[in-house]
């Protein structure tokens, strides 16, 4: 493996031990190294090594057993069939996810808009630049990294410490949704969109227009489920 030299950026670690997967070195079921050793390997924090494992569990190659550790789960990518199944079997769930993420994400942009920095502004806009780009390359890691910072980022400028403590656990079973959801390209695409339209309303100050654009953002993510369900209903 080879280490991390610039500042701990999670989809570059999920890349690296991906590749150690794919790559051969590791097959089903083989214990991946400790969270200490992936550390020090890679010169990033433990929390960075957790968040990458996290994310890796979520595109189904590894599986975390407490108290044992990681071990490898897969050492190919799903094919689209099983990618529909997930969908099927986790429907219920990942619907009552949106409603409850539609309650917290329009109140995010309430609180968020008189509050926001210029500068939170700024990386904002760069996480929707690095989020543009991903979907162009197809890159799912990215993808899901970028558009979990793009929706932090908005929660996190609330400065609600309550908000942002729920909206943290909530985001923590968001993760597989992700990783399936962005497996397939035009869902990706379809956040393009509204990513942007809401920015410019947080960028205009628009309360009102930035709670319609996070209530149609959420919607769009339904209807995509719906597609997925469909195929299987039709197959």
């Amino acid at each position: 493996m080879k280490p991390i030299k610039k500042t701990s950026i999670i989809d570059e670690v999920v890349s690296n031990l991906k590749e150690l997967i794919t790559s051969g070195k590791l097959r089903i079921g083989d214990k991946f190294p400790t969270e200490k050793e992936l550390c020090t390997d890679l010169k990033v924090g433990r929390s960075t090594v957790r968040e990458a494992l996290r994310m890796l569990k979520a595109l189904g190659f590894v599986e975390l057993i407490q108290g044992r550790g990681a071990f490898v789960a897969k050492v190919k990518e799903d094919d689209p069939r099983s990618i529909v199944i997930w969908f099927v079997e986790n429907e219920v769930q990942i619907t009552d996810f949106m409603e409850v993420r539609a309650s917290i994400e329009t109140l995010a942009v309430k609180l968020a808009i008189p509050r926001i920095t210029n500068k939170e502004i700024q990386k904002l806009e760069q996480i929707q630049k690095d989020f543009e780009k991903a979907v162009f390359e197809n890159d799912v890691i990215k993808l899901i990294t970028y558009d979990e910072a793009f929706h932090k980022m908005i929660v996190d400028a609330t400065g609600n410490k309550l908000l942002i403590g729920i909206y943290d656990k909530v985001a923590e079973g968001f993760t597989d949704y992700r990783a399936k959801s962005f497996s397939i390209r035009e869902n990706a695409k379809n956040a393009l969109g509204p990513h942007q339209n809401i920015l410019n309303a947080i960028k205009n100050k628009n309360v009102e227009e930035a709670v319609v654009e996070v209530i149609n953002h959420i919607n769009i993510s339904i209807a995509d489920i719906s597609k997925m369900t469909n195929i299987a209903n039709k197959g």
